[in-house]
């Protein structure tokens, strides 16, 4: 037995729902627009849905994929797995059928709950599978039947399997430094661990009504785990579109969020162009990107509320610090622009590239501790060894730690550029552009400051001799062939690339043309 207080019992991840199933069931648990799911109706649709997978052959340790934008039938699927103690295996939506092939395949799974966010790529994925591989529906369009239909005349009886903290939970995907997304595995225990660790310092309470943005096949999705282990109402999005996210704001009297930097920007200026009252949100929370301090502050003066900030990483389970309500008004220097500290049971080092701790103030690479950690990088057991040394995740964050043990974060030690909460890889980008291999001599990719996105994703171009290729017709070509939220947003031609002696091409001199 595990010395957790809460979730003790050996029924797994999907244990953090019983509190609410069992105090509450006739409150509401999720809303997605008309849809409208109490805790006791949630409860009977996971069950009726495991009993359908255990009819189909699928149990403990199957790993079955889950490919949708947010909706309440992720999360139906998403538990039921837990609950049989099948795998998760959470794939980004917005990739192209190629990269889904290649996850899919990596991860050995034949089985898929799926949503296609275009028509084309759920066809193709269908057609390259055949009869091998079975995909159960979610949210579907055109009449077809959602998950919800699909197991109706399934039994709702309680399912639920022996569990141990080291059986594996789910998988899901975060980008590596070549641009292929790596599969972060977790456990139950760990991931129970982070739950009950955060639930009570985190602004989580009985009743909130908490709208949700973020997408579920993130590590972010700990958000809306919270929210339904604390029994709160989950308001669910799954976009974002600043009309709509404050109608729904005001409409679901919406009490609190949790927003990177640009929806925030948002809901500051279209509150103060329409006066809108938003006096019903008591708790802000806000992560993934620096956020401008003027910007902070902003918030922190016209809402009058809660403020929380974390820092983390999927590989720890999501967060590793908090930045508490207190922080944010106490004046004291530093700590506004700090990401906080460690939550209970994690522990923070800045070193040098010796592996020395680095001195109060000096900047150095962030090593971190944390109950949520994974078990590993699936299959790449060399990686896995190499990011975690004597116990410490190696971030390749840059950062340095105050007195008071306050971390800040400086940078990246790698070329990652963060843009609106998602992780971009250059070379994600360089590689498709370069396939214009008639008009593209030389291309470098980077991430610049942006108000709006924290960074946005510029392209430095050299065309062939006598190419007409023109910035608009790259970001043609780019939309074609890869996610949205990849495509350049800046492209400029340039007659060369500045190098040093040894031909690399210098991005910190391209970053800097940008800012001048």
């Amino acid at each position: 037995m595990n010395s957790r207080e809460k979730y003790n019992k050996r029924t797994g991840f999907a244990q953090i729902l019983d509190e609410a199933v069992s105090s509450c069931p006739e409150r509401e648990a999720i809303v997605y627009g008309s849809t409208r799911i109490s805790y006791g109706e949630l409860d009977r649709l996971i069950n009726k849905t495991a009993n359908m997978l255990l009819s189909d052959g699928i149990g403990k340790g199957t790993p079955v994929a889950l490919i949708s934008r947010n909706t309440p039938e992720f999360l139906i699927a998403e538990f039921a797995l837990y609950r049989i103690g099948a795998v998760p295996v959470k794939i980004n939506w917005r990739l192209t059928p190629a990269e889904m092939e290649d996850l899919l395949d990596v991860n050995g799974v034949t089985n898929a709950f799926m949503r296609a966010e275009k028509k084309q790529w759920g066809e193709e994925l269908v057609a390259h599978y055949h009869s091998k591989f079975r995909f159960f529906p979610l949210a579907c369009h055109d009449g077809e039947p959602s998950l919800i239909d699909f197991v109706s005349s399934y039994s709702d009886s309680r399912v639920e399997t022996v569990l141990d903290d080291g059986d594996v939970s789910c998988r899901l995907h975060t980008s590596g430094t070549t641009g292929r997304a790596k599969g972060v595995v977790y456990t139950h225990g760990a991931m129970l661990d982070e739950i009950e660790t955060v639930r009570g310092m985190y602004g989580y309470e009985p009743g909130q009504r908490y709208q949700f943005i973020a997408q579920l096949f993130h590590s972010a999705a700990i958000g809306a785990h919270l929210c339904l282990a604390t029994g709160g109402t989950l308001v669910l999005m799954s976009r974002f579109e600043v009309g709509e996210y404050i109608e729904s704001l005001i409409k679901e009297r919406i009490t609190a969020i949790s927003v990177v930097p640009t929806v925030l920007k948002w809901i500051l200026d279209e509150t103060e162009k329409q006066g809108y009252d938003l006096s019903n949100i008591s708790v802000v929370r806000y992560s993934t990107c620096p956020i401008p301090p003027a910007l902070l502050e902003r918030a922190i003066k016209l809402m009058q509320c809660r403020f929380y900030q974390s820092y983390g990483m999927t590989e720890m389970g999501s967060i590793v610090t908090t930045l508490q309500p207190g922080d944010h008004t106490d004046g004291v220097p530093g700590h506004l622009t700090s990401v906080g500290r460690p939550i209970p049971g994690a522990k923070v080092r800045v070193v040098r590239p010796d592996g020395s701790d680095c001195d109060c103030g000096e900047i150095g690479e962030i090593i971190v501790q944390g109950p949520g950690h994974m078990l590993c990088y699936y299959q790449l057991p060399e990686l896995t060894e190499k990011v975690f040394s004597d116990g410490w995740y190696h971030t390749h964050d840059m950062g340095y730690l105050a007195e008071d043990g306050y971390l800040s974060i400086s940078g990246r030690a790698d070329d990652m550029i963060i843009s609106g909460g998602e992780n971009i890889y250059p070379s994600e980008i360089t590689n498709v552009i370069m396939q214009l291999t008639d008009d593209v001599r030389e291309c470098a990719v980077y991430g610049v400051p942006d108000e709006t996105w924290g960074e946005r994703v510029k392209a430095s171009v050299v065309l062939v001799q006598g190419s007409s290729m023109t910035p608009d017709g790259i970001r043609a070509y780019c939309r074609a062939n890869m996610p949205s939220f990849r495509v350049p947003k800046e492209i400029e031609i340039l007659g060369e690339l500045p190098k040093n002696p040894s031909g690399k091409v210098l991005i910190s001199e391209l970053k800097a043309r940008s800012q001048s």
